[in-house]
């Protein structure tokens, strides 16, 4: 294939609902215009039959007009047509979401019994990162609260770097988040990305935990980095008692200047 355009203009119309060869096809028309294809095969190196059928799906989504006054050939669309299809796309997300809303009293009603305890555990490094990538797909749209403690002692076993990584995801996944943490330099640091990662970090004295807890939905996760493992608490009421400890200490907690 054509490896005139970037993977990111690729990934972005991808996102948008098209496969990979549709998009090539339209960035491929947008940049030498009118095109038969023919000509499309000659520059993307795909056979005519896969551009044929393509190529008419991109008619039918509106990315593309024919003509034939040349032979038959491929107009493509104005690229706000992309804008377009992306706004459409939110809108029927948020339609999902709204009749999600309304229904969830009925899924309520046939979930698994109020008192029910479901327990996971994750052992060694790289299954804690596994229960913290779980935790970017469970807490979607949610706020997290995190008991973080020693900011210092989280990075000796998980570097910014890796911290960073894990943030933005969050944030694309609409997530937020509430942090307490141990007043230190390294805190101080972190909490200057606030805005960036849709964060509120506040401090407290004498609060150098060797635990990481966040809780979000109805799950607690405790890590302990020193241990080498981490516990998955699913329960109601275990999370509800852990968002009253962590708002009653939020309360007590500093804002960063």
């Amino acid at each position: 294939m054509d490896k005139t355009f970037k993977n990111e203009q690729l990934e972005v119309l991808v996102g948008l609902g098209l496969n990979k060869m549709q998009a090539l096809l339209y960035l491929t028309s947008l940049k030498y215009g009118l095109l038969s294809v023919l000509e499309l095969s000659k520059l993307t190196k795909i056979n005519r039959q896969q551009i044929y059928t393509e190529a008419e799906k991109l008619v039918e989504a509106g990315f593309y007009d024919v003509t034939k006054k040349h032979g038959r050939k491929y107009i493509p669309a104005n690229p706000s047509k992309l804008e377009q299809l992306g706004r459409k796309k939110i809108d029927e997300t948020e339609a999902v979401l709204n009749r999600l809303t309304m229904i969830m009293p009925q899924l309520d009603i046939v979930s698994a019994p109020k008192n029910k305890v479901s327990i996971k555990y994750f052992e060694g490094f790289s299954k804690i990162k596994n229960a913290f990538k779980q935790e970017l797909d469970a807490a979607k749209n949610a706020e997290v609260l995190s008991l973080a403690g020693s900011i210092d002692d989280v990075f000796k076993f998980f570097p910014e770097k890796y911290w960073d990584g894990w943030n933005n995801q969050f944030v694309k996944n609409r997530s937020k988040s509430r942090m307490l943490v141990h007043n230190s330099a390294a805190a101080r640091e972190t909490a200057k990305n606030d805005p960036k990662y849709k964060r509120e970090t506040r401090w407290l004295n004498e609060f150098p935990l060797k635990v990481n807890i966040d809780i979000f939905n109805d799950t607690v996760l405790i890590v302990s980095f020193y241990d080498e493992m981490a516990v998955w608490l699913e329960s109601r009421l275990i999370a509800g008692s852990y968002r009253i400890m962590f708002n009653t200490l939020w309360t007590q907690a500093k804002s960063f200047e």
